[in-house]
């Protein structure tokens, strides 16, 4: 992986208390993942069709209507920094 120990920094900004040893497991499932999707690109898929609507032709959406939101407040009543209405959230690269 491109960087190093991406998971404790990924579990930070999700607020996830990882147990002992449960980072060194999630980053060797995260490079089996990223193992095998280097596999698959190494595919050759140039006599595959692509597949445009997997799921139909009306993608399976259902009609864009207005209806009720969750109020301003209700919706950044757990954020764990805000400047007035938007919230603060950390980089995920320290040297971004």
């Amino acid at each position: 992986m491109a960087e190093e120990k991406i998971v404790p920094k990924l579990a930070a900004l999700a607020r996830l208390n990882l147990e002992d040893g449960e980072a060194e497991r999630l980053e060797r499932d995260l490079q089996s993942i990223l193992h095998h999707v280097e596999r698959l690109q190494a595919l050759d898929l140039s006599s595959v069709e692509a597949t445009y609507w997997p799921v139909g032709a009306d993608g399976g959406m259902r009609p864009d209507e207005p209806g009720t939101s969750l109020p301003v407040e209700d919706g950044l009543g757990a954020a764990a920094r805000l400047d007035g209405r938007y919230l603060i959230v950390p980089g995920l690269r320290e040297d971004a």
